[in-house]
């Protein structure tokens, strides 16, 4: 069946914390005209004419869909009857929403559209979902069970989704029997999803994920015949028993095939996660008819995971057929490829070995095994070899290598580089292996210190590189550098050296394109913090300022940062390894604290540094002109930290009055011109304090 995720509108009347749609630039206030309305119904009616033997599902989506009103979905049905009179049989609309703007007036044309049933979600836990900016949860629970009870007495069906968080670790099991009673059996767990954004509070890792599953397994199992709907147990116990092969879409391997989104503008994208993320776009509506949607190349390359998956990364898994290497979009973001396995692979596998395998033998011994269960095991391989050295971490005793679990971004990655090239000379026998996160490989992939790349075994010992939670860190405030040196045993201080584990080389095709000048910068204004971000205004009035002074600003970083207007642009097209290599290129760098201040002290390129909530002598290098804002707001020793680490993916309250705003653009161009002409000059104004000789006292507290 072909399906359409139809968001006609992107807003919420909900600010749940963890949603994609609060991210800026995701709320829009535009709603879906009824004349895009008119034209899609149309294409529905030409695509199922032209397939007389394939239906199409509408799943009402959003944004809040409820928030149309009552009248939009009577108009809806209108056109159906108006455009599909010959296909409305073999359309099917089914809708999610958060309830709580329910009323009995949608019931009505809701029913008229054939929709007998209502997706949610719902949490319990407080202020993660909620209305407004302190996300009043209980008022939204109240108004979600009063449409509950609407539903039930109109006799319409209903589930929820319940996304787990870190919040939601302590407790599986009480999670459990409250969604049991709530929704009757018809619910089910995802993990958050946080990609390109630092939600540590919230965030998940496969493993513990699994073993969040794996308490609650015991319980469903139990209860399996009352609870047959409960996701993910009901679809991946019954497709690793053989008993049911219906798989979702993220795992069927064929959402090439069956699925894509429109949004309220008519732009065509593959599904709900593929807009939020701005990927394959398919055109709109008003030019593209759904036969070219299917037809599209990039659609291929979605197919291609099939046949490249099961001769790479998922060669010999026995649970290809449950999985076909997880979620594409997921892979993407995780990968920055769709040939990739999603990293969620890891917590089915790790379920199924860690809990589902031992339950189900436990059940064939006691000869309680249902259908014969425990007969239909697959017979388990042997775990993959990990390779091991002689000598392990500091305080092992039994010769295990240890697995790092990396924390933070691609310049925490450059640290970590560096500690460890430092660790291995000291003792070259010394190795480590690494868990496997994209962002890191690409920069230290051919590490001398890293004996593999990859997903760490059950029981494995992991060593996090969080260094916000070292007490060195919180209490003695020494440099991250530092606390990292010390988390892998060596005697502080140390030389805080950086180190690319690869060979510099220049991407000819990339820095040819570049029209340089006599003097050039590289500049970058994002961060992973939007509360570690310049307006761009400033930056703009600055790019003409240099522009005057005939120096070439490039920009190079992600490929969905926002443009600076008077800048060469490779957003996107110079990956971490290709700028680094390209930097000798470059007379300065231009940042914020971000990547590419570290990137500039591992190749001895002069940085101008601006930072605002995170302070220099804690991140910064003692070569660099570092510009640190006066901060004058509620939070004067530092909004982001291990303090607040809720606060880090979000804008500052303050607005246009942010600290990272008070930088002129005038005194930083001044301060650049010197820079190019003297590595050690520096100018400064009544909005930065000047810090012109930080290499004398850089380490005076270790």
């Amino acid at each position: 069946m072909a399906t359409v995720i139809l968001e006609p509108t992107a807003e919420c009347n909900s600010r749940c914390v963890y949603c994609d749609g609060v991210r800026e630039g995701k709320r829009s206030s535009a709603r879906m005209p009824m004349e895009l309305l008119e034209v899609l119904f149309s294409r529905i009616n030409e695509f199922l004419l032209a397939r007389p033997d394939e239906n199409m599902e509408v799943v009402w989506h959003g944004g809040e869909p409820l928030l149309l009103g009552p009248k939009y979905f009577r108009g809806a049905l209108r056109l159906q009857e108006k455009h599909c009179a010959q296909t409305r049989t073999r359309i099917r609309h089914c809708i999610q929403s958060n309830l709580t703007l329910l009323t009995r007036e949608f019931l009505g044309p809701l029913k008229e559209l054939g929709i007998t049933g209502f997706g949610s979600s719902y949490e319990m836990v407080p202020d993660v979902r909620g209305f407004g900016p302190r996300r009043d949860s209980a008022d939204y629970n109240r108004r979600f069970l009063d449409a509950v009870c609407l539903l039930e007495e109109e006799g319409f069906t209903w589930g929820v989704i319940y996304v787990v968080t870190k919040l939601s670790l302590a407790r599986p099991l009480e999670i459990f029997q409250h969604l049991a009673n709530l929704s009757k059996g018809a619910f089910g767990f995802n993990p958050v999803l946080l990609y390109g954004r630092d939600l540590d509070y919230l965030r998940v890792t496969a493993e513990e994920y699994a073993d969040f599953l794996g308490a609650i397994l015991p319980a469903w199992w139990r209860q399996r015949e009352e609870l047959s709907q409960v996701h993910p147990f009901d679809w991946l116990v019954g497709g690793f028993l053989k008993e049911n092969t219906s798989l979702t879409c993220c795992d069927s391997g064929i959402c090439a095939r069956t699925h894509f989104s429109v949004l309220p503008d008519g732009t065509i994208s593959h599904c709900g996660r593929a807009s939020d993320w701005d990927l394959l776009d398919y055109g709109s509506i008003l030019n593209t008819s759904l036969a070219e949607v299917f037809d599209d190349p990039q659609r291929a390359v979605l197919m291609q995971r099939n046949t490249v998956l099961p001769e790479g990364e998922c060669k010999d898994c026995r649970f290809w057929e449950i999985c076909h290497g997880g979620c594409p979009l997921d892979a993407w973001s995780w990968a920055g490829s769709f040939l990739h396995k999603s990293e969620w692979c890891m917590e089915k596998k790790l379920f199924i070995e860690k809990y589902l395998e031992p339950l189900l033998e436990r059940e064939k011994k006691s000869g309680n095994g249902s259908n014969g269960a425990g007969a239909c095991l697959p017979e388990k391989p042997e775990p993959a070899e990990i390779r091991t050295v002689e000598r392990a971490v500091a305080g092992s005793d039994d010769g295990a290598v240890t697995w790092i679990d990396p924390y933070g971004g691609l310049g925490d990655a450059l640290m970590l580089s560096g500690v460890l090239k430092q660790v291995n000379d000291r003792d070259p026998s010394r190795k480590f292996n690494l868990v496997d996160r994209t962002k890191y490989r690409a920069i230290l992939e051919g590490h001398p210190a890293i004996a593999c790349i990859g997903h760490p075994p059950a029981g494995a010992k992991l060593l996090r590189t969080d260094y916000w939670a070292s007490h060195l860190f919180q209490v003695e405030h020494h440099r991250a550098y530092q606390v990292l040196a010390g988390l892998f045993g060596l005697e502080t201080p140390v030389e805080e050296r950086l180190y690319a584990p690869f060979e510099l080389r220049e991407d000819s095709l990339l820095t040819g394109a570049i029209p340089w000048k006599k003097l050039n910068v590289l500049i970058s204004h994002s961060s992973a913090s939007p509360r570690k971000e310049m307006s761009l205004q400033i930056w703009e009035r600055l790019l003409e300022l240099l522009d005057r002074e005939g120096v070439l600003a490039v920009q190079a970083t992600r490929l969905q940062d926002r443009y600076i207007r008077g800048a060469f642009s490779l957003l996107g097209l110079a990956g971490p390894r290709q700028v680094i290599s390209m930097m000798k290129r470059f007379d300065a760098v231009i940042t914020s604290d971000s990547f590419l201040m570290h990137a500039a002290h591992l190749c001895g390129i002069p940085a101008l540094v601006l930072w605002g909530p995170t302070d220099h002598r804690t991140y910064g290098y003692p070569e660099q002109i570092h510009f640190q804002a006066k901060l004058a707001c509620d939070y004067p020793a530092g909004c982001i930290g291990p303090e607040h680490p809720e606060f880090y993916a979000s804008k500052c309250p303050q607005g246009a009055a942010h600290c990272m705003n008070s930088f002129s653009a005038e005194t930083i161009c001044a301060a650049v011109m010197d820079l190019l002409a003297s590595n050690r000059a520096m100018r400064s104004g009544e909005d930065v304090w000047l810090l012109a000789d930080l290499r004398d006292n850089a380490y005076k507290k270790f």
